[in-house]
């Protein structure tokens, strides 16, 4: 009487198991996996007004910082003093970080390789003045505008065709200290 009593279970079992099956196997296929949707960025600004607004104004607070001024009368050390006159310098250095960032965004990069490296060069040599600007070393922070300078003036150098090239810098407060030229002398009031 045992043997009856095992049968219906067995088969109640394996009559489960072809029916779960059986489901698994009618269900459709899954989807191929959908190409996600650019982030909703808000990139209305001109990439000449993120130029104006936010990387001009950025990199005007690192470069005007700190500059060696020569006069007849001798050299001018100007650096930042206070704990506020770093914040600035670190808030200035930090937008030009991510103002590299912003220049990649769709819809304001130019090209991919090349305009890629430009805004890559320049996020690059603002996180060299941002980590100069933490440690309050005016040396490091000195030459970081130099490379600054020279990511804009490379990209503004290639990609500015048509258009004015925007005043340089004052020499001295962009000419590195390890340079093996002095700096021009400002002439004398």
């Amino acid at each position: 009487m045992s043997n009856v009593r095992r049968e219906p279970r067995v088969l109640s079992v394996i009559s489960a198991a072809v029916a779960a099956l059986l489901l698994v196997g009618c269900n459709p296929p899954p989807a191929a996996p959908s190409v996600a949707a650019p982030p909703p960025y808000n990139t209305s600004l001109s990439l000449k007004q993120v130029m104006e607004w936010v990387v001009d104004p950025a990199a005007d607070a690192v470069w005007e910082s700190v500059a060696i001024i020569i006069t007849e009368k001798g050299e001018n050390h100007k650096a930042p003093k206070t704990d506020e006159d770093w914040l600035k310098v670190t808030a200035g250095a930090a937008t030009l970080v991510e103002s590299g960032n912003l220049l990649m965004m769709q819809g304001r990069k130019r090209d991919d390789a090349k305009w890629i490296a430009a805004a890559k060069r320049l996020s690059d040599a603002a996180v060299v003045a941002l980590k100069a600007a933490e440690k309050k070393d005016v040396a490091v922070l000195f030459d970081s505008g130099a490379t600054i300078f020279n990511a804009c003036s490379a990209c503004h150098a290639a990609y500015r065709v048509g258009e004015e090239a925007p005043d340089a810098k004052p020499a001295a407060s962009v000419t590195s200290t390890t340079a093996s030229t002095p700096a021009p002398t400002a002439p004398a009031k």
